[in-house]
């Protein structure tokens, strides 16, 4: 009464797809080199497992970096108490330090000089600690490059103050303003020599020079070989007018 029918049979073709491997080969072989080129659990090279990589340290020297801490014109630098203009020591507060560490300062001693011991990869910085408010002021960084045990490098400071003087050059033979004359500033006495000067022109007899300076400075107006001279000991202010009479003789 009952008849069993069996299900139909695959197409044609289909059973040999099924059953080859070769599919199934070319979907392991891209697996395969996945996991081959993956790195291995410790972290070390491919190929390589268990084996971690190591970075190469960087290459460091130890320098004795010994030198001096000057004015702009290479004189040692003496510093100065405000209130009695005294001079004082300058290792009192003045200190030397490399970009590498911040934290190791060298004293400078009273003649001005230091001895700063520096590990570094062959080039720093050298920067000197000042105080503020006094005839000079640290400057820029230093560059340094050496691979030396030992090496001398010198700071220089830059002028504490920066004043404008202009005014008037006024003679006396006969008298009135005068153009063609001669203007000069000279700053840290005949030390530095250093002079900054302007010939006066347009405007009858007017002049103005800006430069720096460390409080005290000298200026000198001159016409036709003659000439007048001005001294300021403790001049700290920005700007400063002042005419210069050349005397007649």
């Amino acid at each position: 009464r009952y008849r069993i029918i069996s299900p139909p049979p695959p197409p044609v073709g289909t059973a040999a797809k099924l059953l080859s491997p070769r599919p199934i080969l070319l979907f392991l072989l891209p697996m395969a080199a996945l996991l081959t080129a993956c790195p291995s659990p410790g972290g070390g090279d491919p190929g390589q497992t268990g084996k971690p990589v190591t970075p190469p340290k960087p290459k460091t020297y130890t320098t004795i970096v010994s030198g001096s801490v000057t004015t702009p014109a290479g004189k040692a630098i003496t510093q100065y108490d405000t209130a009695t203009r005294r001079s004082v020591p300058s290792g009192e507060d003045a200190k030397v330090w490399a970009s590498t560490d911040s934290a190791v300062k060298a004293a400078v001693a009273a003649d001005g000089s230091f001895t700063l011991r520096v590990t570094h990869p062959g080039t720093f910085t050298l920067s000197v600690d000042y105080p503020a408010g006094r005839d000079y002021k640290a400057g820029s960084p230093q560059s340094v490059t050496t691979t030396k045990a030992a090496h001398t490098q010198n700071i220089a400071l830059e002028y504490g103050y920066t004043t404008t003087l202009s005014g008037q050059v006024v003679d006396t033979a006969p008298p009135g303003p005068r153009n063609g004359a001669t203007v000069t500033a000279s700053v840290e006495g005949r030390e530095a020599k250093r002079t900054v000067s302007r010939t006066i022109g347009g405007y009858p007899g007017s002049y103005s020079i800006t430069f720096d300076h460390p409080g005290s400075f000298r200026f000198t107006g001159s016409f036709e070989g003659r000439m007048r001279t001005y001294s300021l000991t403790r001049w700290t202010a920005v700007n400063l007018g002042r005419n210069i009479l050349v005397p007649s003789s």
